[in-house]
């Protein structure tokens, strides 16, 4: 049987940058998705525990908001980092309770600087909303527009979530090479992804499916611009008889740039292939964006992405919880 164990580091942000770490706790939950900005993590330590500062035992509670911290899991003393970031709050009762972010914690702290842009590349925008953080970005189109922008909000958080809203974007944290990189783009991304095979009555314990037909989905999309000399650009693509109607705006961009998204945005919902999610055990290790090469109790085996995955880890064993994405075509360089 195998043997559950894990490390909690934390690492003082000031002071004397004291670090500390265990190798026990009572229940720890993560969260990864691609349509959030932010992965989180609560963790729950024992009742029974000690803080040593200078090789004496400190009485009180010496970590505090804003506090590192980093988290690996396995089995067997074979650990694996599951997450890194910010100590957001502590729960002082005992037993100890820290809810933690990524390093989106540090872009809801920072003000972006104001600036107009017109006709923008998104790469423009990011450049400028992200100088001086301190924090790598990778986009999946280098090409892509988003038209007339302007960064007015309070935090460069706030400013991430407007462009994701406005343009239908993916804006999210991944894991490469043990730095939290910031991604963004309207697909998902081809780079630094692993492949994992879960079968149903193996490395599948449950699983919650359904198989939906793009055929059967009637939708369409409208989207709306007003171009550099004020004239609109309506694109129109999808079913005419569509019962549900998908509305962009998006100004600044010419009618190639516009069908981009409208195409982006159509595909997206009337994506084809299994729905759901399915619990696995802790490993084999996956995270959003990795390929996963399902086989289901009922309905056809397939690719997919992963769009979502909580992991739970404590007293009641170590799960992950994985949320499918789109399905891939391997004969296709993209999903």
């Amino acid at each position: 049987m195998l043997r559950l164990c894990s490390k909690i580091t934390i690492t003082q942000i000031t002071g004397e940058k004291l670090s500390w770490e265990f190798n026990s706790l009572v229940n720890c939950t993560i969260v990864s998705d691609v349509s959030n900005l932010t992965d989180t993590c609560e963790i729950e330590l024992p009742k029974k525990i000690k803080w040593q500062i200078n090789k004496d035992t400190y009485s009180g509670l010496p970590i505090k908001r804003g506090d590192k911290i980093s988290i690996r899991l396995g089995y067997d003393d074979d650990l694996k980092l599951r997450f890194s970031g910010i100590i957001k709050n502590i729960d002082t009762k005992n037993p100890v309770k820290l809810t933690c972010e990524d390093d989106m914690f540090q872009l809801k702290q920072q003000k972006p600087i104001e600036k107009g842009f017109k006709s923008a590349l998104l790469k423009e925008v990011m450049n400028h909303i992200m100088k001086d953080t301190g924090i790598n970005f990778q986009l999946v189109d280098d090409t892509l527009k988003i038209g007339d922008y302007r960064v007015s909000k309070n935090t460069i958080s706030e400013e991430l979530q407007e462009i994701k809203e406005k343009c239908k974007l993916n804006i999210y944290f991944r894991k490469i090479n043990g730095e939290n990189i910031l991604y963004a783009g309207l697909k998902y991304p081809l780079d630094n992804r692993s492949k994992v095979r879960f079968a149903s009555g193996k490395t599948i314990i449950t699983e919650s499916f359904e198989y939906r037909d793009r055929s059967n989905v009637k939708a369409k999309v409208v989207a709306v611009s007003f171009n550099k000399k004020h004239k609109e650009i309506r694109v129109e693509l999808g079913d005419k008889d569509g019962k549900d109607i998908i509305k962009l705006r998006i100004d600044g961009l010419e009618e190639e740039d516009l069908t981009k998204y409208a195409q982006q945005s159509l595909d997206t919902y009337k994506e084809d292939g299994l729905k759901g999610s399915f619990e696995a055990f802790g490993e084999p290790l996956v995270n959003p964006c990795d390929m996963i090469e399902i086989y289901p109790t009922d309905g056809p085996a397939g690719t997919y992405l992963i769009k979502k995955n909580e992991v739970k880890f404590g007293i009641s064993g170590y799960r992950q919880k994985i949320e499918l994405g789109p399905q891939i075509n391997m004969n296709k360089t993209g999903a």
